[in-house]
């Protein structure tokens, strides 16, 4: 068994710097995509940190996967600590989950600080600013884990324990041979020590008397561990209202968008009657910006000024977004019917994503129902699913998981761009495709970083029979779900119910508030009659 499992690993270890290269090369093609025009051949440093954590937030989804075939790579008789030719699945979990808490509470917020300052201050400004704010706040944060460690960075675990005695019999069954009867039980604990002396004298003896007993003790498990059960909890707060509302909204917004979509190309004299009005409606905005930051800069910030801004900010967007509906509608350059056919498919895709997007969310609410929220469970499901495509190919099934398990990462980023600045009344930074600020995809980035650890943990939780004896789940089942306070948020399945009651409440509600707004007009139209 040994050379078809080396020859294996050695597999695993191609699909999975394969698998790097192509989500580095996917992200890179993010970046240039969402990007504003403004953070073009600039701004280099905030860029390598958006690419290689939204690399690392991939790479932690994928793992899941990759730890499944893993185990799979020694044969089912053979236990993973026996097997030679696995890869250390435990290691790279653990040094996946520091590098990204190095991203999302170090290089991240300090990336930002820095961004986000003043342009006209100083290199050495800007470097000592953004140094002090990201210390201070990454002392807060150690300083509030090191104490709630200390008080209650505690798992209990529950042993049951199995005790017996012995007592003489007077005749033996075995034809006529002296033995003796014990119940297998773990542990077992002989009670009777001159019974147990005389049986081994020659007497016969049976088992009586067993007591069932349970104890519980306690384990501090390492400091890693209880920083990744609490970044989960945060994770999941994120996940079961963003995944919640975007494995909804994802289907119905694809498939809107492709009902929607141009129909035909206008001809050049409307064009330039529809670019004459933005450039003018650009202009006077762009003006009232100015005067608003001069008042600003003579008053001081005031919620008048905040809300004058906000307000211009708003039509600022609207009018980018009718820019961009004018230039497909029109398209520029040389080469204007290839361009226009290439938007044209480029729909036809959107609406076969979304048909896949409708059979994946479906899919994954009845999994949730049938594997969740039905006690005992239904049935395995999409587990019985995978392992039958394993029976066909041994990675088909991995691939499948993982679909199923990345899905969710777009339903995250779904719901964020659809609940935007109201969530929590923070400001999230929104993305839009070619007018996305460097902070927007900053604050993205790590958002989507730590929304990465429920994701794994919640895949691993509903798949645990096709994910069973996995390095994660040794992370996740073991010691996390028994900590002291924290783990009944995750042993009782809090956060999973939460997740479905917010899919519930977004299929009531997405689905009527798509269809019953009315598309807003354009700014041409608005102005029809002006010109």
């Amino acid at each position: 068994m040994s050379a078809p499992s080396e020859s294996y690993n050695w597999f695993l270890i191609v699909v999975a710097i394969v698998v790097t290269a192509l989500a580095l090369a996917c992200n890179v093609y993010v970046l240039v995509h969402f990007q504003h025009p403004d953070d073009r051949n600039q701004a280099w440093f905030p860029k390598i940190v958006v690419v290689t954590g939204l690399t690392l937030s991939v790479l932690s989804i994928l793992l899941l996967p990759l730890d499944v075939a893993n185990r799979a790579a020694c044969d089912e008789a053979i236990i993973e600590s026996a097997c030679r030719y696995t890869l250390p699945m435990e290691d790279f979990w653990y040094a996946t989950y520091l590098t990204m808490f190095a991203y999302m509470f170090v290089l991240v917020p300090w990336t930002l600080f820095y961004y986000e300052q003043d342009s006209e201050a100083t290199l050495g400004k800007k470097l000592v600013s953004s140094s002090i704010w990201s210390v201070a706040t990454l002392f807060v944060l150690l300083m509030a884990m090191l104490l709630a460690y200390y008080v209650g960075g505690e798992a209990e675990f529950e042993l049951k324990s199995v005790k017996s005695g012995m007592a003489l019999i007077g005749n033996s069954a075995l034809n006529g041979a002296t033995s003796c009867i014990a119940l297998p039980s773990s542990p077992t604990t002989v009670t009777n020590f001159a019974t147990y002396t005389a049986t081994m004298s020659g007497m016969d003896c049976d088992a009586y008397g067993p007591n069932v007993g349970t104890e519980t003790f306690t384990v501090r498990p390492t400091f890693i561990v209880y920083m990744i059960a609490v970044a989960s909890i945060i994770s999941w707060f994120i996940f079961l209202v963003y995944a919640g509302v975007g494995i909804v909204a994802l289907p119905v917004d694809m498939i809107k968008g492709f009902m929607n979509r141009p129909q035909k190309v206008i001809p050049k004299s409307e064009y330039i009657r529809c670019a004459t009005i933005l450039a003018r409606d650009a202009q006077a905005i762009h003006q009232q910006i100015k005067n608003v930051q001069k008042e600003q800069r003579e008053t001081g910030r005031t919620k008048k000024t905040k809300k004058d801004l906000k307000e211009l900010q708003v039509k600022l967007s609207q009018l980018e977004d009718d820019e961009v509906e004018l230039m497909t509608v029109f398209p520029q350059g040389e080469q204007r019917e290839a361009t226009w056919l290439m938007t044209v498919l480029a729909y036809y895709i959107q609406c076969f994503l979304g048909g896949l997007s409708v059979i994946l969310s479906t899919l994954w609410t009845l999994h949730i129902i049938i594997t969740v929220l039905v006690k005992p469970a239904a049935h395995p499901f999409l587990n019985s699913f995978f392992i039958w495509l394993d029976s066909g190919w041994s990675l088909l099934g991995t691939a499948a998981f993982a679909l199923f398990c990345f899905y969710l990462v777009f339903c995250v980023i779904k719901g964020n761009t659809r609940l935007g600045l109201r969530f929590f009344f923070m400001k999230l930074y929104p993305m839009k495709l070619g007018r996305t600020s460097m902070s927007s995809l900053l604050f993205n980035t790590g958002l989507i970083m730590l929304g990465s650890i429920s994701i794994v943990q919640f895949c691993a939780q509903v798949f645990n029979v096709y994910a069973a004896e996995t390095a994660v789940t040794d992370i996740f089942g073991g010691n996390i779900e028994n900590l002291k306070g924290l783990g009944y948020l995750f042993k009782y399945n809090v956060f999973i119910y939460s997740f479905f009651a917010m899919i519930c409440l977004s299929c009531i509600i997405i689905p009527f508030e798509t269809w019953k707004t009315p598309k807003p007009k354009k700014t041409w139209e608005r102005d029809s009659g002006r010109i």
